[in-house]
């Protein structure tokens, strides 16, 4: 749950730090008074957009920061562990950092992190349920989701199984539309992958062709050099017939001379020894050249055959490929294209069998999902009913509906061997809406249609504490739940989000004094106008304090000795309840 909010220069709040308990917190105050800003700070350190509208004026950057027990939270311990944040086990230290430059820093238990990392650790965190998320109860769409969140693990494992089903459908559908080509394309593409397969391979190239071949036009194309510095170095090592002259002859001498010295002085025997192999090595060079030189000879012809060679190659680059090796792996690529081409009747009468398959496949599992939807409907309609006399609903009706929409183009309903065929998508093929009535004698209709505001409001509460049975994020938070009822409908909700906080850390912003009576703490949210400048101020309320406040939501006056006395019977209700 969240132990602690630290909160500087944001919107309206200079500083702040906030401690919260288990069970149900309220926070109270005028409209206007800043409440709000307190559910904005939180979902901010659980990923939400940051603005920089947000900054308190005359300030460069706002901060925020949270303190939370994460002691029962094993599947948040594990994502830490995996995204890299070290953690002791019992606490998590989140913190957010926004600058007017646009700048947003983030950090989890003292490290940076990303806004995508801080969403995905708050979804284990905090659930804030706002004006939008009132509205949800409204929209058909979102009613399977609830249903199915209702339905536990085995309708989310079915969900899982339908959603990968659905997608190879769709991957298989995708490629036989791929291979069913107009037969007129495919024969052109046929004809032309098949010329530029047969020009490569008349080109019979092998790799690295292209390097060898232009190493050896420079060879041809400078012959006669080659053979004039070849002689000219020859001549200088080994000199005419004689050796007169000659590098080798001055070498011979100067180891005789040296030879003869180091009878006298054994230092020269190294400097011998160094002359003895380099009179080896020029010998063995002047053998090489002569030799290098006589296999020199001048060949037009072959010149020819490489320069055409390489003009060859230089037009197939320009197709295919800079190099040998691109234009041959070109090639390859090409021997595929054509032998899937080549081959798309029979691709495509594997891939309408696999179809086929995976489609009676989908069927069965479509069926099996929304068999297992329909009895989560039926056990969801009992929990709701059971719930709403608790909100001063008791004579109203409840029901989910689950229907499918037929559809020639869909699959078999309720299996493969169904004759209804209906649409189907990656949810499958059945369409939720929640029915109501609040009343005796009317019909049941769409809830959308029929339920005022705040008959929506209780209804989603009563969806809420049921799926918190299944849930196990700890913390929610309402932002005016109480939308829209007053008097002992009031109090049945006060009740109900007392009940909800026996098992999770309820947060909750309110106008109802009822509501606010019902809670194990209470803030109040005030302003205060100092030296020209507005701030918020949060006060935690006990006591004659806190009968003050009920008493001024329940009169507009807490100085009312009947409204104090009303107050006081409240929070007598909540003691003893």
């Amino acid at each position: 749950m969240l132990r602690l909010l630290q909160i500087k220069n944001y919107a309206l709040i200079e500083s702040l730090e906030l401690e919260f308990g288990q069970g149900l917190t309220v926070l109270t105050g005028e409209t206007g008074a800043g409440k709000s800003i307190i559910l904005d700070a939180i979902a901010m350190l659980t990923g939400s957009r940051a603005y920089t509208e947000a900054i308190r004026t005359g300030a460069d950057s706002a901060w925020l920061a949270g303190i939370f027990d994460i002691a029962q939270l094993d599947a948040l311990k594990d994502l830490l562990l995996e995204m890299g944040f070290d953690h002791d086990g019992t606490e998590l230290v989140v913190a957010r950092e926004i600058h007017r430059s646009g700048r947003n820093k983030c950090w989890v238990n003292g490290r940076l992190a990303t806004v995508t990392a801080l969403k995905e650790i708050g979804s284990f965190l905090v659930e804030i349920q706002g004006q939008e998320e009132h509205q949800r109860v409204l929209d058909p769409q979102q009613h399977l989701e609830m249903l199915d969140a209702a339905g536990g693990e085995e309708i989310i494992a079915l969900r899982r199984r339908m959603e990968a089903a659905y997608g190879k459908v769709r991957s298989l559908a995708q490629e036989r539309e791929r291979l069913i080509l107009d037969e007129q394309a495919r024969l052109r593409q046929v004809d032309l992958l098949k010329f530029q397969r047969d020009e490569i391979a008349a080109a019979n190239l092998t790799a690295g062709e292209e390097e060898e071949l232009a190493r050896e036009r420079e060879i041809l194309r400078h012959g006669e050099k080659l053979r004039e510095a070849v002689a000219s170095s020859y001549g200088l090592l080994q000199g005419d017939g004689a050796g007169a002259g000659s590098v080798l002859e001055g070498l011979g001498k100067a180891l005789s001379f040296i030879q003869q010295a180091q009878r006298y002085d054994e230092r020269l025997t190294g400097i011998f020894q160094m002359l003895e192999s380099a009179n080896a090595n020029i010998q063995q060079a002047a053998w090489e050249l002569r030799d290098y030189a006589e296999g020199l000879e001048a060949d037009p012809q072959r010149l020819s055959q490489v320069e055409e060679r390489l003009a060859l190659i230089h037009r197939l680059e320009k197709k295919y490929g800079e190099g040998t090796a691109a234009i041959l792996a070109y090639a390859e690529q090409v021997a595929a294209e054509l032998e899937e081409l080549l081959n798309t009747e029979i691709r495509a009468a594997e891939v309408e069998k696999e179809l086929e398959e995976a489609a009676l496949e989908l069927s069965d599992l479509a069926g099996q999902l929304s068999l297992a939807r329909q009895a989560a409907a039926e056990k969801l309609e009992g929990q709701v009913l059971k719930e709403l006399p608790d909100l001063n609903l008791a004579n109203a009706r409840f029901q989910v509906k689950v229907s499918q929409i037929p559809s020639e183009e869909g699959i078999p309903y309720p299996n493969r061997d169904g004759k209804m065929r209906v649409q189907v998508t990656s949810r499958g093929v059945d369409q939720v809406e929640f029915l109501f009535s609040a009343n005796p004698g009317q019909e049941l209709r769409p809830l959308a249609k029929v339920a005022s505001g705040g008959e929506a409001s209780r209804l989603m509460l009563a969806l809420k504490s049921i799926l918190a049975e299944s849930e196990d994020v700890p913390t929610l938070i309402f932002d005016e739940v109480d939308t829209g009822i007053g008097g002992s409908t009031a109090l049945a909700v006060g009740a109900k989000l007392a009940g909800l906080a026996r098992h999770r850390q309820v947060l909750c912003v309110t106008h109802l004094a009822q509501v606010a009576g019902a809670a194990d703490h209470h803030l109040s949210i005030s302003k205060e106008v100092s030296s020209g400048s507005t701030r918020v101020v949060v006060k935690p309320l006990d006591g004659e304090g806190r009968v003050e406040e009920i008493a001024r939501m329940l009169a507009g006056d807490g100085d009312s000795e009947v409204s104090r006395q009303h107050a006081r019977q409240l929070l007598a209700q909540r003691s003893t309840s």
